[in-house]
């Protein structure tokens, strides 16, 4: 008994479980006789958790324990039986319930004099905005503080204290080598954009924009332009979409439909051509914001001939433009394998709110490869059809939560289709049907539902019927704690895994 492997095997399991007959309780009240202070310890759990008044004489006993660890357990599970503690007690036992509260660290003035980088860096990550006036001075000279990490918490605090008189250091800090410091400068300078002097700004942050390696520096810089919204930046910004350099286009193309002016969608659409793939995705997406009804044509032209993930983006493009007149070209690319491009689609296809969308995406739903599963097609189709609303969908959903409808692989049987589809299929029916519609999901069932999907049923039973059902837990030989040391009868789970509340 005292060997840990058997604690672990063999005690473990059998105390935790809160149900206890006889048996197993007349045991434990014997297992705190044990020599082992780990096997004592959580036979107290267990009778913590039995609650017995009677138990309270042998648990009194082991709040002298010769280990603290034992003590405490012992002090727990008698207050757990309804004992009242003493005031040593009770302090361990408020001790174990208690958040301990996190202590402040030194202010600012106290770090700098320390000289902890940590500490300092900490202080200025704590000041508030209305704080950082009164530490401006500080804050200013830690700009120039040799340790990197303290220079970007202290550009950090210029940008909430908005220290306008900072702006010529963070300008030179734009060159610096560290990228995370380039990317904190660049945020700094867009947080106080229009209170700049704007001619070297915009041509710090073009440059940025032209030669910088990283994307969040290049991004944060486009943005400074955005911040500004003058003709000035508009023109600089005009440039650097003519640049050779194919990611300081995309850069000027991101912070294009960040900018916000539709009448400006137009002079961006050459770049669906663009050779850089990513720089026409960039500003398919930019269109997508902008949203200029004559976008339509150039997306819908574009979209054959670019890679899957450019044409991700010109779908949601089309999407977000509820571009009826693409349904044919988005039709085309429902036989694709990329998930990710399809499953956008078929959101593209739903947002047009047309008609004629329906049929592709009932499609959707029907056509099921063991070798490409695609889940997440399935249930996008299904929200789509949802928000239009679409009842004549209604048998296939339920066919998609009852039914084997993923066909057989070579030597194997049809299955039922992912969890996902059929919790999102529960939805559907839940949102559209009616009582009909319950009675004949009920009868549809043949086999026992996974328990991911039981809360689902449940949910939907209630709501379709009109009365209360609960999901049932499975009961797994290999998972489920010992709570008797009797034989116990296995109990069959009636169908669906769910039952009528009582």
């Amino acid at each position: 008994m005292t060997n840990l492997l058997q604690v672990l095997t063999v005690w473990t399991p059998l105390v935790m479980h809160p149900m206890k007959d006889a048996a197993t309780h007349d045991l434990l009240r014997g297992v705190l006789a044990e020599p082992d202070p780990v096997v004592r310890e959580r036979a107290l759990e267990a009778l913590a958790l039995a609650k017995s008044p009677a138990d309270i004489v042998l648990v009194r006993k082991l709040r002298d324990a010769p280990f603290e660890a034992t003590r405490q357990q012992a002090a727990r599970t008698a207050m757990a039986l309804g004992e009242p503690l003493g005031a040593r007690e009770a302090a361990v036992a408020a001790a174990t319930r208690r958040m301990v509260p996190v202590a402040g660290g030194p202010t600012l003035a106290g770090a700098v004099r320390s000289g902890d980088v940590v500490g300092i860096a900490g202080a200025l990550r704590r000041l508030e905005a209305a704080e950082i006036g009164g530490s401006a001075a500080a804050v200013l000279a830690l700009l120039d503080h040799a340790e990197i990490l303290v220079q970007e918490e202290a550009v950090r605090a210029v940008q909430r204290g908005l220290l306008v008189q900072a702006g010529p250091k963070l300008l030179q800090k734009l060159a610096d080598p560290d990228e995370a410091l380039r990317r904190a400068s660049a945020e700094a300078l867009g947080a106080m954009a229009t209170k700049l002097s704007g001619g070297e700004v915009i041509a710090a942050v073009v440059k940025r924009m032209e030669i910088d390696e990283s994307s969040l520096v290049r991004q944060a810089a486009g943005n400074v332009l955005v911040a500004r919204h003058d003709e000035a930046a508009l023109v600089a910004l005009r440039g650097l979409l003519r640049s050779e350099r194919g990611v300081t286009r995309q850069a000027a193309a991101q912070a294009w439909g960040a900018w916000g002016d539709a009448e400006l969608a137009r002079e961006i659409e050459p770049l669906l051509g663009d050779s850089a793939d990513l720089v026409a995705r960039t500003a398919a997406e930019s269109l997508g914001q902008l949203k200029h009804p004559a976008s339509k044509a150039p997306l819908i032209a574009a979209l054959p001939g670019r890679a899957p993930f450019v044409q991700e983006k010109i779908a949601w493009a089309l999407g977000e433009l509820r571009a009826a007149e693409a349904i044919g070209a988005l039709s085309k690319l429902l036989g694709t394998t990329e998930e990710t491009l399809k499953v956008e689609v078929i959101r593209a296809l739903g947002k047009t709110g047309d008609k004629a969308a329906l049929p592709p995406l009932r499609q959707v739903l029907a056509s099921i490869s063991v070798m490409h599963l695609l889940p997440r097609t399935r249930v996008a189709a299904l929200e789509a059809l949802l928000e239009a609303k679409d009842k004549l969908s209604l048998p296939r959903a339920s066919a998609l939560v009852t039914d084997l409808v993923v066909p057989p692989p070579p030597g194997g049987g049809p299955s039922h289709d992912d969890n996902s589809v059929r919790v999102a299929a529960l939805r559907f029916l839940a949102a559209l049907g009616d009582k009909n519609t319950g009675i004949a999901l009920q009868a549809a069932f043949k086999y026992m539902a996974p328990r991911d999907i039981r809360p689902a049923v449940a949910e939907t039973y209630t709501r379709l019927l009109g009365r209360t059902y609960v999901p049932l837990p499975d009961e797994d030989s290999r998972g489920y704690f010992v709570e008797s040391l009797a034989v116990r009868e296995r109990v069959e789970l009636p169908l669906p895994g769910v039952r009528l509340q009582p």
